[in-house]
């Protein structure tokens, strides 16, 4: 009996630490001394790639098996489908990501229930547009064809 209790504190404690460093993480700088978004980015090159790096891919991967969140290919997808202009799927991203809301977003609802929604972002409107210029780009058509085909995850 306590060798039960003793394996489901570390299995409590491992899944407490996932859902802190995943869920909380996601948004944050990949190191510490980062935390600061505006130190040291006049000297910063600020590339769409690079942001997500730092900031999302925590969370985020670019394609299939999810990780903490939906794929970025899989959300280029959805905004695809939802605008048909950049500027407007820009804009939308980005006051998304300022303060996300389920009634907001263009991935399907049952990716809000498994995933939930995301952490509000922490970096500049600047970055925030970068990396959705960057993210509407990462339209893959043939993945496209794959998702409305029914082989989606």
């Amino acid at each position: 009996m306590k060798k039960k209790f003793l394996f489901g504190r570390h299995v409590l404690l491992a899944l407490s630490l996932a859902c802190i460093t995943g869920g909380y993480g996601c948004g944050s700088p990949q190191n510490s001394s980062d935390n600061n978004d505006s130190q040291g980015e006049a000297a910063e090159v600020i590339d769409g790639g690079s942001i997500y790096k730092r900031y999302c891919s925590r969370c985020h991967s670019m394609e299939p098996p999810p990780k903490f969140g939906p794929p970025i290919k899989g959300i280029a997808i959805h905004y695809r489908e939802a605008f048909a202009e950049k500027k407007e799927a820009v804009e939308h991203m980005v006051t998304f990501m300022q303060k996300p809301d389920a009634s907001m977003s263009k991935c399907r609802p049952e990716a809000i229930r498994r995933f939930g929604l995301m952490p509000a972002m922490n970096m500049s409107e600047e970055k925030l547009r970068v990396v959705s210029e960057w993210l509407w780009e990462q339209f893959d058509p043939e993945l496209k064809r794959l998702h409305d085909s029914g082989h989606h995850h």
